[in-house]
């Protein structure tokens, strides 16, 4: 072995390169597989350019009280190209839009949003939300375990809310958080997005979109593009890590260490050492497809707020709308706006193949039933279609409990650590960046009580 110890990190998306940079950084020689192409590393969190727009793939927000992440970034030497984001948050409701400042808690409980629903729910929220607080960690959600039991539905008529408290607050929590329905998600998921709401203090981006992460960590990495990985097999005193791209023979990797962050269903089929347990867990992982449609204007919104969501009651189909001029105007060419419309997952499995301008015609009707942003249909000169299998997991009621069994039977001291957002937590990029540092301490441990790493002097 040499004098560095060699270390693979399987998948590209910002779990995967959160946990070689960190690898890197502890003195391992490392190389990250990847199956996609260059121009969407990061994954989920990568960040294209379409016809002079920076078009987010999937991730669209970051919020400051995502510590982890900015830790990650001030590190990899990018602070400098982060940008302040604006903090205004619309609520579509009875054909106007709510608006109301997310970074501020006192315009929280004066402003016209939460002020509008009944007094005694928005109380029973809050009082349960300081309940479950503490319960919320962005690497492990197994403590929230023991508030796992029933679902949004189910918990608003045990609580006693309103309907219109069901269908404003708590559906737009959880489709703006997995695309989900209330009747099918667990009652701890809002508490999540409440979490946000109370305590993100406020919300950040850059000019290249939420991709200026993952690629500025990928300058500094070594990362094989297009390489599909078969198999990952612990021999004891060594990984074997095989895989191929097209045109060339088959690789073989032999290392020290390795992370495999790939999606929890596609862990299976690669690491033959599960349990049968583990198996089971990590191919139930409740998953949402989605298609969402990016517009491009030649001018911005008459709309201010930078994200508008929408209950079923307003559209069964669409749910949010991230204004990206409106989150920051350096997002966009000077003059011009840029609309993410996202549908709820139901709807884009039921449509996955339906055609590209169909998709497009049903958003436009939509926000046309709706009343809000005429400009899509009057000021686009570009649309691009995503359609991202898996996207968003949704927790249903068990799962967390299912989370702490999993979590329980992990081996921290193992050769192969498993890395992702996904695996324990929720679809966020902060949760992603915690699973994969926590996988590379795990394997720094190891390796440094191997006596293979030496610690790095700073």
């Amino acid at each position: 072995m040499s004098a560095q110890p060699r270390a693979v990190v399987v998948g590209g998306g910002i779990a995967g390169l959160s946990a070689a940079f960190r690898l890197q950084q502890a003195g391992c020689e490392t190389v990250v597989l990847e199956s996609g192409p260059p121009e969407l590393i990061g994954g989920r969190m990568a960040t294209v350019d379409v016809s002079g727009f920076a078009v987010n793939r999937a991730a669209t927000i970051l919020i400051h009280s995502y510590r982890e992440l900015i830790r990650l970034t001030a590190a990899a030497g990018l602070a400098g190209e982060v940008v302040p984001g604006s903090d205004l948050f619309g609520l579509v409701r009875g054909g106007r839009v709510d608006r109301v400042r997310l970074g501020s808690r006192r315009q929280l409980a004066t402003g016209g949003l939460l002020t509008s629903f009944p007094l005694g729910d928005v109380a029973k929220l809050l009082r349960d939300y300081r309940r479950v607080r503490p319960l919320l960690t962005p690497h492990d959600m197994s403590p929230m375990a023991a508030a796992d039991f029933e679902s949004v539905h189910q918990y608003a008529t045990r609580r006693g809310l309103r309907p219109e408290t069901l269908e404003y607050l708590l559906d737009p929590l959880v489709s703006g958080l997995c695309l989900g329905e209330p009747e099918e998600v667990s009652a701890a998921m809002p508490f999540v997005f409440i979490d946000v709401i109370l305590c993100g203090g406020g919300f950040f981006t850059s000019k290249e979109g939420v991709g200026f992460l993952p690629k500025g960590l990928a300058r500094q990495l070594t990362v094989e593009h297009r390489a599909q990985v078969t198999s990952v097999e612990d021999r004891g005193d060594e990984v074997a890590v095989t895989w191929h791209r097209p045109g060339e023979p088959e690789h073989l990797e032999t290392a020290a260490a390795c992370v495999l962050a790939v999606p929890p269903p596609q862990v299976p089929p690669l690491y033959g050492q599960l349990t049968p347990d583990q198996r089971e867990f990590l191919d139930d992982a409740p998953y949402a497809r989605s298609i969402h449609v990016a517009f491009g204007l030649d001018r911005p919104t008459a709309e201010r707020a930078m994200l508008v969501q929408a209950s079923r009651v307003e559209h069964p189909d669409l749910c949010a709308f991230v204004l990206e001029h409106n989150l920051s105007p350096q997002r966009v060419p000077a003059g011009t706006g840029l609309v993410m419309t996202h549908l709820r997952g139901a709807w884009s499995d039921r449509n996955w193949d339906l055609g590209d301008d169909k998709v497009v015609d049903h958003v436009l009707a939509g926000v046309r039933r709706m009343g809000v942003l005429p400009e899509l249909e009057r000021h686009t000169t570009m649309t691009h279609i995503w359609r991202v299998s898996p996207c968003l997991i949704g927790r249903r009621p068990g799962d967390y409990r299912a989370i702490a069994r999993f979590a329980a039977g992990c081996d921290a001291h193992g050769r192969v650590q498993l890395a992702g957002g996904d695996m324990l937590g929720h679809s966020t990029t902060n949760s992603s960046v915690c699973s994969g540092e926590r996988a590379a301490r795990n394997l720094v441990t190891r390796l440094r009580t191997e006596g293979a790493l030496t610690p790095v002097r700073r």
